[in-house]
């Protein structure tokens, strides 16, 4: 069975991690992760030393299915500007293989079936959102999905302030 978390996944995730309400940012986990294929791995570590990451912990349902064009909207925008999106899905990599390329998928996607990477950023919504800054602190959680794509814009704005680069209009404002 391939699994883009394998069992090494175990050994690399930091047990004592959690979120917390404290005003100080926390220091993003320090990970490896598999590709779908077993063949790459991505060190989140190395990741975050070249320029800010978002994390988006998702999966295929409708919601996050509607979510998605705004993720990937976000990540054009600023990818030339240094954003790498890492989207880990929920669903088993022999699936999302299909429903990658079908929805054209450009930034790197894996596959966590066991829920491995929920744990490690203690998130208990579908989907969330973690954007890290060059460096590896935390700079904003954000949870839940919004199909009106409000969380890629909340997160642009942000992305936007650690690049310091214009804001990216990923969805429209919807003004009464």
């Amino acid at each position: 069975m391939r699994l883009v978390l394998s069992i090494a996944l175990a050994a690399f995730l930091v047990t004592s991690f959690a979120w917390s309400d404290d005003a100080a940012p926390k220091q993003a986990p320090q990970i490896v992760l598999k590709s779908p294929d077993g063949k790459k791995s991505v060190d989140l570590a190395k990741l975050v030393s070249e320029g800010p990451v978002l994390v988006r912990l998702t999966c295929a349902c409708t919601g996050c299915d509607a979510e998605l064009q705004y993720f990937q909207k976000l990540q054009a925008a600023y990818n030339g500007k240094g954003l790498q999106t890492i989207a880990v899905f929920r669903e088993k990599a022999e699936g999302l293989e299909q429903y990658a390329e079908k929805k054209g998928i450009k930034f790197t996607w894996l596959a966590d079936p066991t829920g491995a990477m929920w744990k490690t950023f203690d998130s208990k919504a579908m989907p969330t959102n973690i954007l890290i800054d060059k460096g590896g602190k935390v700079v904003r959680v954000v949870p839940g999905c919004t199909k009106d794509g409000r969380n890629a814009q909340t997160l642009s704005q942000e992305i936007a302030n650690l690049l310091k680069v214009p804001v990216a209009q990923i969805a429209e404002s919807k003004q009464k």
